[in-house]
């Protein structure tokens, strides 16, 4: 049996070095490169295009181009994270928020290198994981059932408290109301319409991308506009601190090696994917460091753990898809429709020698594949680096409308809805309000994320098992993990509280934060009046959610009365006039693009940005160029992104003007 395995993988090595394989596992690294450095169009995007080629491709090749791409999308949407603040996909969101602020202290180098060497180590990690585990995936399967993923969701919100160290009630809250807001849309068990006002584009709930977005972009660009000179006096670091970032990731092998665990286990679990193991493994990363506060501010272990879960999920995520037929995330489902479309069933004849039939040969090439990809990836960026780190340096008035530009293109490419630009507005507001209090706005996607599957297998649990389906021997070793942390960051609040006798500053208010705080608490109020129009069992997870971010608010106005107000702290953020221009310009790009159309829309809304910031004439007519060809060739032409005309040219053929 394990001299058959060897002989397989060998095989499968082979198979993944024969020059046709490697050709086309190139030509997958350079698109999924480029596509994951565009906001937006992450991985299942770039596989959903590409599957018209498998047709007619033969199976090795075919799977090369695709194992190519999806192992390098979140590699490269790491980069885009680090170096713009703009998370490249869903699943590089976490990267964002110690990446960029590293790259503002003039640390994008290292951080580049951090992210690279943990996201290899991910893969290698992913793909071992793979060739391993094939073998063993089907019975260890059977023992995860909806009430392990209805705990592990919970101890995946739990662990977002640690990242609120300075204060947890702020990470409560926040949680908490990403969790409400995983509840918009159509209640999965009794299609109830929940805070959707009427409106359809809400039945699918808020999308990934323009929460993200909304949340730490469109702060990192106001940032940058209360400070013109931000892009101006970051140093050149040369390759020196990229090799420097890729020696810290050896440094901290035991952060990586806990986050490629936690990234294959969570890509094992059906349905799951990339999108929770980031945050799983930036939580984790948080609650177990010396230097808690430093999370958010440009911890570097913040920048490896998510960076090595992510790419270590995939790995993980194809095990059940190749033993079971049963997805592990969205890019994986989509790697099975081309599984299917070559002819080749899932499942124990797979798994099977060539010669009685099966494919292991295949199997195994498919994570040599993955591992040369990603040391593709690695030397590419390696060569680009010096010329990457030099966006850093761009000037303001032409880097921010280019960021608002992709900020839009990738709130709208998720769904392919202008509804979304608005809600990337709306969560623009409170991710820049949440930036200037010093709230944590990791917990709130944390909750986004994890709070339909929490709720979906909640329900299904008591369905299938009935009211003891908490007995289950993992269940109970999960719910005591969610106490032990649960427990250990409250007492670690309270030791700061006692520490000198009294609440130390942090515990109070900042000037202005009650209103925030009562304007969340009103929303909250209202929202949980609204429940009573609900369906029973759609009430339930709405209504706990809402009393637990209540809850959390009411405590947190009760000690802005009795402790004096904090003054503000490292934010440095310019919420009046910036953020009010920020969110303004993106309002208007909104505007421009509903009234005549994305590329024209683009064009205008870019061109009068940069005039506003009073650039240059010719500058502004040579983004305005490059915005077109990005807009009608790039996006329209070759990836085929179905921007809407816009209401104006609507309304002209509804007239019969040409």
């Amino acid at each position: 049996m394990g001299e058959g395995t060897l002989a397989a993988s060998l095989a499968g090595l082979a198979q993944a070095l024969a020059p046709s394989s490697l050709v086309s596992l190139l030509v997958g690294v350079i698109v999924g490169g480029l596509v994951g450095v565009l906001p937006g169009l992450g991985g299942p995007t770039a596989v959903a295009l590409l599957l018209p080629f498998v047709f007619d491709s033969p199976p090795q090749q075919a799977f090369a181009l695709l194992i190519g791409l999806i192992s390098v999308t979140s590699t490269t949407g790491d980069l885009t994270s680090i170096l713009l603040g703009i998370p490249g996909e869903a699943t590089t969101a976490a990267t964002v928020v110690d990446g960029y602020p590293m790259a503002q202290r003039g640390l994008a180098g290292q951080a580049m290198g951090a992210s690279l060497g943990s996201s290899l180590a991910g893969a290698l990690f992913g793909a071992l994981v793979m060739g391993l585990g094939v073998s063993a995936a089907r019975p260890v399967s059977r023992l995860i059932g909806s009430p392990e993923l209805f705990a592990l969701a919970v101890l995946g919100v739990c662990c977002a408290l640690p990242l609120a160290s300075r204060s947890p009630l702020r990470g409560l809250a926040s949680g908490a109301l990403g969790l409400t807001l995983a509840t918009i849309g159509l209640d999965p068990l009794t299609g109830t319409p929940r805070f959707t006002m009427g409106q359809l584009s809400l039945w699918d709930g808020v999308g990934l991308i323009p929460a993200a977005l909304g949340l730490f972009a469109v702060p990192e660009i106001v940032e940058m506009l209360g400070a013109r000179s931000a892009h101006t006096a970051v140093p050149d670091p040369g390759r020196g601190q990229f090799v420097s970032g890729l020696r810290e990731v050896g440094r901290r092998w035991v952060v990586v090696l806990r986050a490629c665990v936690i990234g294959t286990g969570v890509g094992l679990l059906p349905g799951v994917g990339a999108t929770v193991s980031q945050w799983l493994a930036y939580a984790d990363a948080a609650r177990r460091s010396p230097n808690p506060d430093a999370f958010g501010r440009g911890a570097i272990d913040g920048v490896i753990a998510p960076s090595a879960a992510n790419n270590a999920t995939l790995g993980g995520a194809l095990v059940p898809t190749l033993v079971l037929g049963v997805p592990g995330g969205l890019t994986s489902a989509l790697f099975l429709t081309a599984l299917i479309v070559k002819g080749l069933v899932p499942g124990r004849q797979m798994l099977l020698p060539e010669r009685d039939g099966g494919h292991l040969e295949l199997v195994f090439a498919f994570g040599w594949m993955m591992a040369i990809a990603n040391i593709a990836a690695v030397a590419i960026t390696w060569v680009a680096s010096p010329w990457l780190v030099k966006v850093t340096r761009i000037r303001a008035a032409v880097l921010g409308p280019i960021l608002v530009l992709l900020i839009c293109v990738g709130a709208f490419s998720e769904r392919n809805l202008m509804a979304d630009l608005v809600m990337t507005v709306i969560m623009a507001v409170i991710g820049t309000t949440f930036a200037k209090f010093e709230w944590p706005r990791a917990p709130l996607l944390i909750g986004l994320v994890l709070g339909p599957l929490a709720e979906n297998r909640l329900f299904v649990s008591i369905e299938a098992y009935g009211s003891m389906w908490w007995a289950r021997p993992i269940v109970m070793l999960v719910g005591v993990v969610i106490l032990g942390v649960t427990v250990h960051s409250l007492l670690q609040s309270a030791r700061r509280w006692d520490s000198v006798g009294k609440p130390t500053a942090v515990q109070g208010l900042m000037p202005g934060e009650s209103v925030l705080i009562a304007v969340l608490a009103g929303a909250g109020i209202v929202a949980l009046g609204s429940t009573a129009t609900f369906a029973r069992q759609a009430a339930v997870f709405p209504r706990v959610s809402l009393a637990l971010a209540l809850t959390a608010l009411t405590m947190l106005g009760y000690r802005g009365f009795r402790q004096p107000a904090r003054a503000i702290g490292g934010s440095n953020l310019h919420l009046d006039k910036a953020a009010l221009t920020a969110t303004g310009w993106i309002a208007a790009f909104v505007t421009m693009v509903w009234a005549i159309g994305f590329t024209w829309g683009s064009v205008v809304a870019v061109a009068g940005m940069m005039a506003v910031m009073r650039e240059r004439i010719r500058h502004i007519a040579l983004i305005a160029g490059v915005t077109v060809v990005f807009m009608e060739v790039v996006l329209v032409r070759m990836l085929h992104v179905p921007f809407p005309a816009g209401a104006v040219f609507d309304g002209m053929k509804r007239l019969g003007v040409n």
